[in-house]
């Protein structure tokens, strides 16, 4: 094969790897200019580790081998030890603003999805019968379109949120894959009749591996809701107790209130006296609305959350008036993540209504589903602009900062329960409001 074929074939080589980096990491806070120096960075460093220089009667010649290379652009445990390494650097100095463990879970990540599909490509056409030339740059054009295909999925927008926590948990799941891959290529010398030879050995620890990955993820979920649970306990449930205690002070109050009523009602001297006294006395003991309905929650949690966003609606000469019907536990969806999903649409609600107006938030049973709506005067928007508002990064606030992912955060939500969104206008009291909503099993 010809020095041309070489070269394509690790220019290829250098492009899955950079889309695999893209597609792990995301857009990068750089420019342009910079984003496209990932791709000549990464092709020198698949070619100058494997450029031979002889010399012959004073004169020097270069030539790129290719035998070791039908898989991957390196022949040993050495030369993918320092592409990792090197990969690792460039995604640290790419991706500088991404945290220390976000940079090593992510270049695991690109690393197990990068070997696994150049192995699979491979293997495929070599089961077909394919010959040298198809297989150097045969399985590196299909790995091309793969991971063309994975990026047009939402499985790398899975990985890159995976990846941005960071964890022990997370380190071991993002790492595993590459290394299997590594030691399976190492141990069978990067020969491709090998890996077909051991092909249903290396499926099952894959496979293994794979389902002790599902495990993991599992219980680290888990463990992440039940975290993000004690969490909002220890932050919302006092906040009940002060509801509750108000509640309290207030049937010490009534207790005192009734007692004050019979009295009246027994020195009354006419029916007509009594019947005043009585509405004197009984004016202003009962429970507000709103009071009911928090009381009525069957979540301490989302109750103290709302009384939470209550308060801060008052400083900011805004009222919410609650309906709340259906249980929130009954429901497939955390608690935790109807309490993120609340409360990123009452802070947009709060931020977005004029002083003195009011706030609805409401929820109730539809079929196997349940309905939270909230509405705030606004004027009329169209559908499109209403789905705007989910893309990533859409925000009609002045400052952008992090804004414009509260939304799309939902949609994701959304997404991951199979629900809906719910958007429309209505008309409240002459009024044109606003309403986004979600549907939930």
């Amino acid at each position: 094969m010809n020095l041309v074929t070489n070269l394509i074939a690790l220019g290829l080589d250098a492009g899955i790897l950079a889309l695999c980096c893209e597609g792990v990491f995301g857009q990068k806070s750089s420019g342009k200019t910079r984003e496209l120096l990932l791709l000549p960075i990464l092709f020198l460093l698949f070619i100058i580790p494997r450029v031979n220089v002889i010399a012959v009667r004073e004169k020097m010649t270069a030539s790129i081998p290719v035998q070791g290379v039908e898989i991957v652009p390196v022949d040993g445990i050495v030369g993918l030890l320092f592409l990792i390494f090197s990969v690792l650097l460039l995604n640290s100095i790419f991706f500088s603003q991404r945290s220390s463990g976000h940079i090593f879970c992510g270049t695991m990540a690109v690393f197990s999805i990068y070997l696994f599909v150049k192995c699979l490509s491979i293997v495929f056409l070599a089961v077909c019968g394919a010959g040298d030339f198809l297989l150097l740059l045969g399985s590196r054009g299909l790995s091309l379109g793969l991971v063309l295909l994975l990026i047009c999925t939402p499985f790398l927008e899975q990985i890159r949120e995976f990846v941005q926590r960071g964890d022990f948990t997370v380190w071991i799941v993002s790492a595993n894959v590459a290394i299997l891959l590594a030691a399976v290529l190492t141990v069978l010398s990067f020969d491709v009749d090998q890996i077909l030879s051991h092909l249903w050995l290396i499926v099952t620890l894959l496979l293994g591996i794979l389902l002790l990955d599902s495990v993991l993820l599992f219980f680290h979920q888990r463990r992440g809701q039940e975290r993000k649970r004690m969490h909002m306990i220890e932050q919302y449930v006092p906040i009940v107790e002060e509801l509750i205690s108000q509640v309290r002070a207030r049937q010490h109050e009534f207790n005192n209130r009734m007692l004050a009523i019979e009295t009246a009602v027994s020195l009354a001297d006419t029916l007509e006296e009594a019947q005043q006294e009585v509405a004197a006395l009984a004016k202003g003991v009962s429970l507000t609305p709103n009071d009911r309905e928090l009381l009525s929650c069957d979540s301490k949690i989302i109750a103290g959350m709302l009384f939470d966003k209550m308060k801060q609606a008052e400083a900011a000469n805004l009222r919410i008036e609650l309906q709340l019907h259906g249980l929130f536990k009954k429901t497939a969806v955390p608690e935790t993540e109807w309490i993120e999903a609340m409360g990123i649409l009452l802070d947009n609600a709060i931020e977005a209504s004029p002083k003195g107006s009011a706030i609805y938030i409401s929820s109730r049973k539809a079929g196997d589903y349940l309905e939270l709506l909230v509405s705030n005067p606004a004027p009329a928007m169209s559908n499109t602009e209403f789905m705007a508002l989910f893309r990533k990064g859409a925000t009609t606030k002045s400052s952008q900062g992090d804004r414009g992912f509260g939304l799309y955060n939902i949609l994701r939500m959304t997404e991951r329960y199979h629900g809906k969104i719910l958007t429309r206008n209505e008309m409240i009291a002459g009024e044109n409001y606003v309403v986004f909503g979600l549907l939930l099993p």
